[in-house]
């Protein structure tokens, strides 16, 4: 008895096997473990019986386990330098959505676009056999490439088009983006064209380098025109940078931001200073995120199918769980300019 509460059942507090649940259901536990792992194999009324007593009798897989006695742990890792940041959500529902009704599961790895954080995450990860890792977003590859060949597992990546990623890959050309954007602002008579940025990891530096060659083509490049800082990106520090941006050229008439939160911050100051958006500065962001269209006016920006290529990816990485053929080994995703009514 000891220190239990009288009357309160201690059924949940032992562990409950696998074995428990197949006797409760009164069938074999192969059948409740194939069940588990791949629901359409039995009929609906067992899926929902067995779903109902795995649920009654709180059963929790072991994974660890189940990589005993398996190739892998049931276990998809996601490493990525941006869980923090709203681009990543849709990637993140695109991953989720195609995995959800498998067998695996996803956990996260932050690493904030730290080295020694990729290393050690992607470590750990490969320590726990699991059944695949989705690399979405790794800076240093060259370092990670050993490990990453070695992996006993299949390894998809989410990557700029620049980076030489092996294996399962889906890339956007970062550059050529950032090169359209300022092709449509100089097509729209805008000349002064500024970049305001906060990153200096490898997405946001191509589409830099894309705006300034277009802008070096056309003779309108100015070291002046560009305000970056290393820092977080957000509305107030797209506020800053325009700040500082018109004291130090004030004839700037138009700004191309490396995120639409930074875009939203050089709209806000806009209305602050008494600018008029679009006819005396013109906006573009990055990502088309789900307010850019509810800003007023609407943000013209670069939208990069994020959902597809996070269910892509998951998809191309589940395939070669499975073994199944044929499947995609590198898929390139485009973007496309969505002008709305914060540019001419």
């Amino acid at each position: 008895m000891g220190n239990q509460v009288p009357g309160r059942e201690s059924k949940r507090s032992a562990h409950v096997r696998l074995s428990d649940v197949a006797k409760k259901v009164g069938v074999s536990p192969i059948t409740i473990s194939r069940a588990l792992r791949n629901p359409e194999i039995v009929s609906e009324d067992l899926r929902q019986l067995i779903l109902r007593t795995v649920d009654e009798m709180g059963y929790v897989p072991n994974l660890a386990a189940r990589a005993l006695a398996s190739r892998h742990s049931g276990v998809v890792g996601v490493i990525t330098p941006a869980l923090h940041q709203h681009s990543f959500t849709d990637i993140m529902s695109g991953i989720e959505d195609r995995l959800r009704a498998t067998d695996l599961r996803v956990q996260y790895a932050n690493t904030l676009y730290d080295p020694d954080q990729e290393m050690n995450q992607l470590k750990s990860f490969l320590a726990q056999k699991p059944a695949g890792i989705i690399v979405a977003g790794a800076e240093y590859y060259d370092a990670l490439a050993p490990l990453l060949s070695a992996a006993a597992c299949p390894v998809a990546h989410i990557v700029d088009s620049s980076q030489k990623a092996e294996g399962l890959v889906a890339a956007v050309d970062h550059y050529a983006a950032g090169a359209a954007a300022t092709r449509m602002l100089l097509s729209k008579n805008y000349r002064r064209i500024a970049f305001v940025g906060c990153r200096r990891d490898t997405r946001p530096r191509r589409r830099f380098d894309g705006y300034a060659d277009v802008m070096r083509e056309a003779g309108c490049f100015d070291e002046a025109l560009v305000a970056s800082q290393v820092g977080a990106i957000g509305i107030g520090a797209g506020r800053e940078l325009f700040s500082k941006l018109v004291e130090v050229a004030p004839d700037v008439d138009a700004v191309f931001c490396q995120s639409d939160d930074l875009a939203v911050g050089a709209l806000l100051e806009c209305w602050t200073r008494g600018l008029r958006v679009p006819e005396d500065i013109g906006i573009c962001g990055f990502n088309d995120l789900d307010y850019a269209i509810h800003c007023e006016p609407a943000l013209t920006t670069v939208s990069i199918p994020r959902y597809d290529i996070g269910h892509r990816v998951a998809d191309m990485l589940l395939k070669a769980v499975r073994e199944e053929e044929p499947y995609e080994a590198h898929v390139d995703f485009g973007f496309k300019i969505v002008e709305r009514g914060s540019t001419r």
